[in-house]
């Protein structure tokens, strides 16, 4: 087990999760709470009583060695869950610890009871992760994951969480990070067939309720002056300059649903290099003025970029 004694638990990020966190699982959720060895034979000792109370009406019956094994049963569960839920908690720290910005608002209780009560059993490691973003996020942003998307990160496989992982790479955010999230499907499925993203794998996405069914347009009505229009993905940025009174643009895409722009937030986006190079040479076929630059970094309302802008 980890040690949050390691930890300083200073700021409003996390001094506002320890309390989040304290609320769902109902005692005061120390620093330590990811127990030394010491720690956690104390709290083997407490479960093992607890255990004991819970079968004493039993006792008369129950062979002993058949007692000792329901005892150990629940020692072995209570720690799993205890252990998983530290790990996701550990996860959130990490995320929030360089945080300069929290929401003032509360996370709902529901959402926080609902929240533990599902990451008590998630035990893979990049599952824990992906809780643990949520977690942060949440905290820092109420509101920000719906109980759908729990229930839906609930019973997402491994391999699921896999594949919406690799389609992320495919993420295209208009107007910054903050705009809407789409895929570039190009005029036929063979554009992202060619760039690795296949169909099945679209499929897969669909029915999982994380890709919206059906063809989707990106539309962009003649405007009353020039205009910049900015798009980001992973390490590049791209600048598509729009002359007044151009006729209207029509980008098929492949849309997120809801459940999907909630969780894309959670994921890092690998450039697929060839991929964008489809889509800027798209929009040069439409007559824009296009130009990019690789992503430097990334702050709240601010992104810095290389200069100059090149073209393909």
């Amino acid at each position: 087990m980890g040690d949050f004694s390691l930890i300083k638990f200073e700021g409003k990020a996390l001094v506002k999760l320890l309390d989040v966190v304290s609320k769902a699982i109902g005692k005061i959720y120390e620093p330590r709470a990811i127990r030394n060895v010491a720690d956690a034979k104390a709290y083997e000792i407490t479960t093992l009583e607890k255990a004991k109370i819970d079968v004493t009406i039993y006792r008369q019956e129950i062979e002993q060695d058949t007692l000792d094994r329901i005892e150990e049963r629940i020692i072995h569960r209570e720690l799993r869950k205890q252990r998983n839920m530290d790990n996701v908690v550990k996860n959130a720290i990490k995320q929030l610890k360089d945080v300069s910005y929290v929401s003032d608002s509360p996370v709902d209780e529901d959402w926080v009871v609902r929240f533990f009560n599902i990451v008590e059993d998630v035990s893979d490691e990049q599952m824990q992760l992906l809780w643990g973003k949520i977690l942060a996020g949440e905290v820092k942003s109420p509101n920000s994951f719906s109980i759908h998307t729990l229930e839906l990160m609930k019973n997402l496989e491994k391999a699921e969480a896999e594949l919406f992982t690799k389609a992320a790479n495919y993420i295209i955010f208009e107007n910054g990070i903050n705009g809407r999230p789409f895929i570039f499907r190009g005029n036929n499925s063979e554009l992202l067939n060619k760039n690795g993203f296949m169909f099945d794998e679209r499929l897969k996405l669909i029915d999982l309720g994380l890709i919206q069914p059906g063809e989707i347009y990106f539309y962009f009505d003649p405007n009353p002056e020039d205009m910049n229009v900015f798009f980001v993905s992973g390490k590049y940025i791209i600048n598509s300059f729009i002359k007044v009174n151009s006729p209207q643009y029509a980008i098929p895409v492949l849309g997120l649903t809801q459940i999907g722009t909630e969780l894309i937030k959670l994921l890092t986006m690998v450039s697929v290099d060839g991929y964008i190079k489809d889509f800027y040479i798209y929009l040069q076929g439409k007559g824009m003025d296009v130009k990019y630059a690789y992503i430097k970094n990334v702050s709240e309302n601010r992104i810095e970029h290389t200069e100059p802008w090149m073209r393909f």
